[in-house]
């Protein structure tokens, strides 16, 4: 490579490298090098210099099911956090939604020599997921974090009452909970219906309207048939807070089916709902801020270093406009 561009092997080799230092080298000496490589076919050997150098320089993620549009960002955001510092996002995601299966991805993830793991763990059925202690590469958890353990936790009670404070302040008096059936044992780290009772109590407004349907929190079509099946149920002047965008979504198309002007809050902040003509409200989770979290703090772990704080918490946003939704006075 380095005869055919007429210049020195190191020269080549760092160029085709990208080795840092690079730069010094003139646009015309890359152009040749590059031009050389394009010609011969070059391509390099990444299992060689990760051999060399004891990397693969990659960070391996263990999302929920990407259907769910909230783990489709955080993917996305976390890949642009790692891309600049020279790692590549290894993706692999729930099948299932439990903790063995969580495990076994984080375990196929280590085995194949990542760098370090993000892995987004919930409690479910009221147990947290356990991993061997001090066992393969670096990790940080995402979601919730399991004691002792480096994390990056969101702190859904604080968006649910966020939700709920801002839906008194217009005053609704009666709040609803739409989400699928897991959601009574599955959370981080309480189930979200018991976090937005405790959120109703310290507004001395009644206990929510827990409105469950059969299916997973992604699956948008169940979610539309079990709106459309509890809707009837539920009196106008009720606002709804969804279990995430996929449910508050659902909740206001069955609504607008029955010429019900539902007030209703998203609860994550995806696209699916910031693209809406008829915005909706929203608690966003922030998974910029997360996956930004999240990376700086496995990158220090990955070099060794001791961070200030092993555990970051990321308080959610409340997204919406004053006065949207007037009450609403009707029967049924």
């Amino acid at each position: 490579m380095a005869r055919a561009a007429n210049v020195h092997p190191t020269t080549a080799s760092s160029i085709l490298n990208a080795a840092s230092g690079n730069s010094r080298f003139s646009p015309e000496t890359r152009r040749l090098v590059e031009e050389a490589a394009q010609r011969l076919g070059y391509v390099r050997n990444l299992a060689a210099r990760n051999l060399r150098a004891r990397k693969s320089y990659t960070v391996g993620l263990v999302a929920g099911n990407l259907q769910n549009p909230f783990f489709a960002q955080l993917s996305l955001e976390l890949e642009k956090c790692l891309h600049p510092l020279g790692y590549e996002l290894l993706l692999t995601c729930h099948g299932a939604d439990n903790a063995d299966d969580e495990l076994r991805l984080a375990q196929t993830l280590s085995e194949r020599g990542v760098d370090g793991l993000l892995i987004w763990s919930e409690m479910r059925g009221g147990r947290a997921p356990k991993f061997s202690a001090g066992a393969g590469c670096p990790r940080v958890f995402l979601g919730y974090g399991p004691p002792r353990e480096p994390a990056v936790t969101i702190d859904l009670g604080k968006g649910l009452a966020l939700a709920v404070g801002r839906l008194v302040a217009e005053g609704f008096r009666q709040i609803a909970f739409f989400s699928p059936s897991y959601a009574r044992t599955a959370g981080l780290p309480r189930p979200r219906p018991e976090l937005l009772q405790d959120a109703c109590l310290r507004h001395r407004i009644p206990q929510p309207i827990l409105l469950y349907y059969d299916g997973e929190s992604w699956d948008f079509q169940a979610a539309v048939e079990g709106a459309m099946r509890l809707l009837p149920d539920v009196k106008c002047e009720t606002a709804v807070i969804g279990f995430n965008d996929v449910c508050a979504l659902a909740w206001f198309l069955a609504a607008q089916g029955k010429n019900r002007s539902a007030p209703v809050v998203g609860f994550d902040g995806t696209p699916l709902v910031q693209a809406m003509s008829s915005r909706l409200p929203f608690v966003d989770l922030r998974p910029a801020l997360v996956a930004e979290k999240a990376a700086a703090l496995l990158i220090q772990l990955m070099r060794g270093e001791s961070p200030r704080s092993r555990r970051v918490s990321v308080a959610p946003l409340y997204v919406g406009d004053e006065g949207q939704y007037p009450v609403q006075h009707c029967a049924g």
